[in-house]
C-alpha cells in the first residue's frame, strides 16, 4: 500500500512516533509519504519542521500551516497516489472526512488526555479507524463507545546501542561515585510534577545524588531554581541542574544513557516515549503507579512505582495523579544502593525483550489489514 503520515516532524514525542512508525511501515513493505505538519507559531516559539540528521528523509512534504487547508491535503494525497493516511493528534475532522469520502482510508490516533466526549461524533465520521497505543487509551475509548484496536508500542531497533560515547548499554555507566538521575521534563507543562520531584529529591540525604531536569523550553528555569532553593530565600541545592538546550537526537540519547535511573512521574502521560527509551538502554525508571506508566514499569522489576495521589482532571476528563512526595523521596533514597540499581537494570533489559518492536509490527499489520487490501491503487 501507499500510505501517508500526517504528523509533526521534529525531535519531540509525536514526531518521533511518526518517524518510527514510518520505519515500521517501510519494513512491512509499504511505501510511505510524510506530510510534515508545522507546529503552532507562538510568541515564544516559531513554527517548526526538522530536515537535518535523522529527519532528512525522502518523500517528506512540508505543510504550509498547522491547520492544513483541505485542498493541500487533497493535492498531496493525489500526487502521491495514496491508499491510506495515518493522522496523529489531528482535530481537522471536516478536512479528514472529505479525504475519507474521496475513497481514502483514514486512521487516527489521539493522546487520551485531550480527546473528549465532544470529539467522538466528528472523529467517527472522519476516520475509518481510531487506534490506540496504550491499554488505558483503549479502555478510555471503549467508555466513549469507540472500538479502538491497539498497536502495542515497543522499543524501536534504533534505540539499541544508541548510548553514544563509550557507554555500553548492556551495563552500567562508568562510575565516579555519583548517582545520576534524569527527569525528562519536555516542555515542563502542568502534567510534569516539577515541584513534587524537586521536593522529594531535596528530602534525600545522599551527597552522591545528582538530578538533571531536561527541558525543551526556558520558561521554567526561574521556578526550578526557586524550588531548588526550597523557596525564594533558602540555600540552593547544588545537586540539581536544569538543561534547556534543544539537543539533537544523538546528544539527547547520550545524556539519557549517562543516567543511572530516570525519575519520570507524570500527572498523566500520552505514550511516554522516554519510558521506552530508558527501557531499551537498560535504565531503571521511577514513576507513579498509574497508567500508562505502570503498563511499562513493573515495580521491583525494571523500576520503582510510587503511589499516585488524585490531582484533578485533565482537559478530556481523565483523572490526573501527582506522585506522593514521601514515596518518591523513599524511592530516590533506595536508588543509592548499587545492587538495587544493577538488579533493576537487569530487569529493564528483560523488559525490553517483552516490549519488542516485532509485536508493534505485528499489530500494525493487523491494523492495516482490518479493512482488507482490495481497492489499493
Amino acid at each position: 500500500m501507499r500510505i501517508g503520515i500526517v504528523a509533526y516532524w521534529f525531535n519531540r514525542g509525536q514526531g518521533v512516533v511518526a518517524r518510527q512508525l514510518r520505519s515500521g511501515l517501510d519494513s512491512l513493505g509499504h511505501e510511505t509519504f510524510v506530510l510534515a505538519r508545522p507546529t503552532r507559531k507562538t510568541n515564544i516559539r516559531p513554527s517548526r519542521i526538522e530536515s537535518t540528521g535523522v529527519w532528512d528523509q525522502a518523500d517528506v512534504t512540508a505543510g504550509s500551516d498547522y491547520l492544513i487547508p483541505a485542498d493541500e491535503y487533497r493535492s498531496w494525497a493525489e500526487d502521491n497516489r495514496l491508499d491510506a493516511i495515518l493522522f496523529d493528534q489531528n482535530y481537522q475532522f471536516e478536512e479528514i472526512r472529505e479525504l475519507r469520502e474521496s475513497g481514502l482510508r483514514t486512521y487516527g490516533r489521539f493522546v487520551w488526555e485531550q480527546f473528549a466526549v465532544e470529539h467522538v461524533e466528528p472523529a467517527l465520521a472522519a476516520f475509518d479507524t481510531i487506534y490506540s497505543l496504550t491499554g488505558c487509551e483503549r479502555e478510555r475509548y471503549a467508555e466513549l463507545g469507540i472500538a479502538s484496536p491497539r498497536v502495542r508500542w515497543g522499543c524501536h531497533p534504533d534505540l539499541f546501542g544508541a548510548a553514544g560515547g563509550d557507554r555500553d548499554p548492556e551495563g552500567p555507566p562508568a562510575s565516579d561515585g555519583l548517582v545520576r538521575l534524569l527527569f525528562p521534563g519536555g516542555f515542563m507543562s502542568k502534567r510534569k510534577p516539577i515541584a513534587e520531584v524537586i521536593a522529594a529529591f531535596r528530602q534525600s540525604e545522599g551527597p552522591e545524588l545528582r538530578l538533571v531536569l531536561k527541558a525543551q523550553v526556558e520558561r521554567q528555569q526561574t521556578r526550578v531554581k526557586r524550588l531548588a532553593r526550597g523557596g525564594r530565600i533558602g540555600r540552593r541545592d547544588r545537586r540539581i541542574e536544569i538543561i534547556t538546550d534543544d539537543l539533537a537526537t544523538d546528544r539527547y540519547m547520550a545524556l539519557l544513557a549517562g543516567a543511572d535511573a530516570i525519575i519520570a512521574p507524570s500527572r498523566w502521560e500520552g505514550l511516554g516515549l522516554h519510558l521506552y527509551e530508558a527501557t531499551a538502554l537498560g535504565i531503571p525508571i521511577v514513576t507513579n503507579d498509574n497508567p500508562p506508566m505502570n503498563e511499562i514499569v513493573i515495580d521491583g522489576e525494571n523500576g520503582l512505582l510510587v503511589p499516585g495521589i488524585y490531582d484533578g482532571d485533565a482537559h478530556s476528563g481523565i483523572p490526573a495523579f501527582s506522585p506522593e512526595v514521601e514515596g518518591l523521596a523513599a524511592a530516590i533514597e533506595r536508588l543509592r544502593d548499587p545492587e538495587l540499581r544493577a538488579q533493576l537494570g537487569a530487569g529493564a533489559r528483560r523488559r525490553r525483550a517483552e516490549l519488542g518492536w516485532e509485536q508493534t509490527l505485528g499489530d500494525l499489520r493487523g491494523l492495516l489489514g482490518s479493512l482488507g487490501v482490495a481497492g489499493c491503487r
